[in-house]
């Protein structure tokens, strides 16, 4: 490695950990110090900007602990500032540091990833709906914009009032999605429709009537009609919302 190498890789150190890398030789005590604090906070800024939620359900000390730590600890794979969300999500799943923090945190910052996602996504909805009429039969695939999702805390109902250390009895299923008016919106799900939509997801093309008939064979179910019914119902209510496609 040269010596302007060396040089950056000291100077880049000291910017990520300023109280244990020491100054490069050479460059004002002084000058490095008002750059690391504004290179941090401009850090601290951008994901408070990102996971506004996760920024409220922490004490200041707390929240500059953990970017911190990030700054110092995770070693991002890229330079787009849009991306570093996502860079921020894979460092809280897999920190241990969260031992020490709420045990929702890395669901909520996945979530408020994800509706990041959807906002900045350069993908669009259908023109249209796809008719009511014949939907269980046609082959669908589901829109980019549209994401079913199962967490383990209500992360859409945490905020400094209301922050939970144990999980739900039950998984929490929704659907995040951004509709026409390019609003990020989230729908609770039952299990029924989770379990279509990210069918639908998975495989893309599926037939909703086959799949349905399939899973009231899988569980048994006693009035089978009435169970696609219900399936056809749900459907059709997601189907307003543009977020199907058919070829």
């Amino acid at each position: 490695m040269g010596e302007l190498q060396e040089l950056q890789k000291a100077f880049t150190q000291h910017l990520r950990n300023p109280d244990q890398i020491p100054i490069p030789l050479g460059l004002d005590k002084r000058r490095m110090s008002i750059y690391s604090e504004l290179i941090f906070n401009n850090v601290s800024a951008l994901l408070s900007d990102f996971f506004p939620v996760i920024h409220s359900v922490l004490s200041e000390a707390q929240w500059q602990r953990m970017v911190r730590d990030f700054f110092i600890s995770h070693q991002c794979q890229t330079p787009y500032f849009m991306k570093i969300a996502g860079e921020f999500v894979d460092y809280l799943a897999n920190s241990e540091l969260m031992a020490a923090y709420p045990k929702f945190l890395p669901e909520l910052a996945h979530y408020e990833w994800i509706e990041l996602a959807l906002f900045t996504s350069e993908e669009e909805l259908p023109l249209a709906s796809l008719p009511d009429e014949g939907l269980m039969e046609r082959p669908l695939r589901i829109s980019k914009l549209a994401v079913p999702l199962a967490y383990q805390f209500p992360v859409h109902k945490i905020s400094p009032d209301m922050q939970l250390e144990a999980t739900g009895r039950e998984p929490t299923l929704l659907l995040v999605l951004r509709d026409v008016q390019d609003t990020v919106r989230f729908f609770e799900l039952q299990p029924l429709a989770f379990q279509m939509l990210s069918a639908i997801k998975q495989h893309p093309h599926l037939v909703p009537s086959i799949w349905l008939a399939g899973i009231a064979e899988q569980l048994d179910v006693d009035d089978k009609s009435t169970f696609i019914e219900n399936g056809s119902t749900l459907l059709v209510s997601f189907n307003e919302h543009k977020i199907f496609f058919s070829e």
